[in-house]
């Protein structure tokens, strides 16, 4: 297999000085504001596709003039488009590094090649090259996990838009509309399906992918991969054989939801997609009765009325929230009790879209008029004492709330309003 080379130009500067012991860096920048501990060459220019290309063990040669040096290292399997040019001497994947494992820093290099390079006009070649070692079978591969927009375009990241750029595969749910998505944003990458119905089938041939040193990125249809979405079984596989998954994380409907909801978020849980049979979704409910965190899940368009009724006879004073079409044109949050959803629903409301139900906890049953949960009268009494000896707030309600298994905040409404009591008393 041909080995493939490129070369960065760049410009020397009066202010290299080339004295830090770890790392060397090339630079965009046309200028060092103060000494250059690390950067040696300034307005580099290079191919930064070919560069993309370049994988496993690479031989490097810096030449200024008659000045020439010599180095080794690694291309970093998480280099991405537009990351700076660092050469590191840490042998580990690192974001925002070009290559790592370099045999040596800036200090240690010719010191007539960086007497050289602050010269006026001086000009700096760095040729980097595959060498023999460049394919070390599960070391160079790399699965990124890549949040996309749950509705709204501007939410892709710059950094989830430069790795989508760099990757040679993006797995998808569907390549349609991935293509829409990175046509729309003037990426070209290959993409393939990779879905629920097929995941299993064409893990296999990713982790055989990811071994030879492809890098590779999976995206859902929105947001956040493996959240009730495929990819379990691959990245499963992936630490199984020891190869570098990394996640760029993005936009989550969940919590999203979470936050636009106004319930607790101290404490929650995810259950995914409501079951689509009525005896499962009553018996999903039912579950629900003593649980004290809040709950999300999504649903679809067409059963929320049936779910919402079902809620509404098994959790009927429940506190809730139905968030539709989140960042999206029409986004929506719903709030009351599943009878209030239902009746707004059927009064016309739309339903239309990505639909995820916020249910909050199990309402605390109140004490002498109090605001929290009534408890053992041992434990309520020996609370109060702590209380009347002056003992902090949070701790007092976090030790509360874990004894009685409530929330944090109810454990701290509870002991406030005890405090509140004795000061009135």
């Amino acid at each position: 297999m041909t080995k493939r080379s490129v070369t960065i130009h760049c410009k020397g500067h009066p202010n290299i000085r080339a004295s830090h012991a770890k790392t060397f860096e090339l630079t965009r920048d046309p200028s060092i504001t103060g000494a250059g501990t690390c950067i040696i060459g300034v307005e580099a220019a290079y191919d930064e596709a070919a560069l993309l290309s370049l994988r496993g063990a690479v031989d490097i040669v810096l030449r200024c003039g008659e000045f020439e040096d010599r180095a080794t290292a690694r291309i970093n399997p998480k280099f991405a488009a537009g990351a700076p040019l660092i050469f590191r001497r840490m042998p580990t994947p690192e974001p925002r590094t070009f290559c790592v494992g370099v045999d040596k820093g800036s200090t240690q290099l010719s010191r007539e090649l960086i007497d050289a390079l602050q010269k006026q006009g001086a000009e700096l070649d760095v040729t980097i090259s595959e060498s023999e070692g460049a394919a070390v079978e599960g070391e160079d591969g790399i699965l990124y996990l890549v949040g996309t927009p749950i509705g709204n375009l501007d939410d892709l990241s710059p950094r989830a838009l430069s790795v989508l750029q760099s990757v040679d595969l993006v797995l998808c749910e569907d390549t349609r509309t991935a293509r829409t998505l990175l046509s729309g944003f003037g990426v070209e990458a290959s993409t393939t399906a990779y879905h629920d119905h097929n995941e299993r089938e064409r893990t296999p041939e990713m982790i055989d992918r990811l071994r030879k040193g492809q890098r590779l990125a999976l995206v859902t249809e929105a947001g956040m991969p493996l959240v009730s979405d495929p990819g379990f079984h691959l990245v499963r596989a992936a630490r199984r054989e020891g190869l570098t998954v990394t996640a760029v994380p993005g936009p989550d409907a969940v919590t999203t939801a979470l936050a636009l909801s106004g319930l607790p978020s101290d404490d929650f849980r995810f259950l995914g997609f409501l079951p689509r049979k009525p005896t499962l979704r009553r018996q999903r409910f039912e579950e629900l009765k003593a649980v004290p965190y809040t709950v999300l899940c999504f649903e679809a368009p067409h059963r929320i009325e049936k779910a919402l009724a079902e809620a509404a006879e098994v959790l009927p004073d429940r506190d809730m929230a139905l968030c539709r079409n989140l960042t999206k044109f029409g986004e929506k949050v719903l709030t009351g009790t599943a009878a209030e959803l239902l009746s707004e629903i059927e009064s016309g409301e739309a339903v239309n879209g990505e639909l995820v139900l916020v249910i909050g906890g199990a309402v605390p049953v109140e004490q002498d008029g109090g605001s929290a949960a009534a408890v053992d009268g041992d434990l309520g009494d020996f609370l109060e004492s702590l209380v009347a000896a002056g003992l902090p707030t949070k701790p007092l309600g976090d030790a509360y709330a874990k004894a009685t298994g409530q929330s944090r905040r109810d454990g701290f409404n509870h002991v406030l309003a005890i405090k509140k009591r004795l000061e009135d008393s």
